[in-house]
């Protein structure tokens, strides 16, 4: 069986009606077994065995596309940007940047309930968050999400590196705690059983969770971020860095252009190759052992509350 290029399951209204209204969709079987096969034998020596692949020492587990070779193919021949156009109903999609979580097993390392369109140094709805298991995932083990919550448009201080050096201005929110509305009768919580290779559509607003992981195994998924048509720069000082581009780069109401940002999915059929796409980072850096790259959840608030774990964060 070759790599899937193409998808395997039509998109359709309902599903394009569902993520409207939900702010998320379940797509089931967008790569087939020969992706996961190639995928995750990589993941695991990145994740467990944590093997320098020469990716940045501070987030090992972001940028995999611009060293793994493998990694790169999943962007520009899987079918998962086709998947997302064909949800947002976008003209086009340009690629963001790539990352990887992973638990693991019998882990109690829980990720906030949070939401990430204020993490962007962006305007526009079509920032959202695909997120691809390559891994077999329960239901008490999936990212969990508030079904409706992208309707709610509050600008939430988040928790970048950026935001934990600065003071929260008055006007951002912290990020809400939603564990006492399991019962209100009013709040629908969505997670799904899901197979490796299936895949979640997260719009930028919604409020979304992940618990522990209960398994005997690792839980390991990737997190693809991409742009549809309505996308804007509009950097702050408290938005995610991106390697290689500079909020200097980033010209306020500009539409995201360039190598760093190919087209890889388009309605007319036209898309970029990946010649001109990064491949390593600007810097050069001391080798060093990547520790922490197996490491979720190890993040505190100034206020020494547990907050969002991302892997491949150094242990403090």
């Amino acid at each position: 069986m070759a790599l899937n290029t193409e998808l395997q399951n039509p998109i359709t209204q309902e599903d394009i009606d569902t993520y409207n209204r939900d702010g998320v969709v379940c797509l089931r079987g967008v790569l087939n077994s020969e992706w996961i096969k190639t995928l995750l034998p990589i993941a695991k020596r990145l994740v467990i065995e944590k093997e320098d692949f020469g990716l940045l020492p501070a987030i090992p587990g972001r940028y995999m596309s611009r060293c793994i070779p493998e990694f790169r193919k999943m962007v520009f021949e899987s079918p998962i940007a086709e998947a997302c156009g064909k949800i947002l109903e976008s003209n086009e999609i340009r690629f963001f940047f790539d990352e990887i979580f992973a638990k693991p097993p019998k882990s109690d390392a829980k990720t906030i309930w949070h939401t990430d369109h204020m993490g962007w140094p962006t305007t526009g709805e079509m920032v959202p968050s695909l997120w691809l298991p390559i891994t077999q995932v329960k239901k008490e083990n999936c990212l969990e999400i508030i079904a409706g919550s992208h309707h709610e448009n509050v600008p939430y201080w988040l928790f970048s590196p950026n935001a934990r050096k600065m003071i929260k201005p008055d006007d951002r929110m912290p990020h809400p705690e939603c564990e006492s509305r399991r019962n209100d009768g009013k709040t629908k919580f969505l997670s799904w059983d899901m197979d490796a290779g299936d895949l979640l559509i997260v719009h930028p607003r919604a409020l979304h969770y992940s618990s522990g992981n209960s398994a005997d195994d690792w839980r390991v998924a990737i997190s693809f971020r991409a742009f549809g048509d309505d996308i804007r720069w509009a950097p702050r000082p408290d938005c995610v860095n991106l390697a290689g581009v500079s909020f200097d780069e980033m010209i306020e109401g500009e539409k995201p252009m360039g190598s760093h940002f190919p087209v890889l999915w388009s309605k007319s059929g036209e898309k970029d190759s990946d010649e001109n796409f990064p491949r390593g980072f600007a810097t050069t850096w001391a080798k060093r052992e990547m520790e922490g790259v197996n490491e979720y959840a190890t993040f505190k608030t100034l206020k020494g509350k547990e907050n969002r774990g991302e892997l491949g964060k150094p242990k403090k």
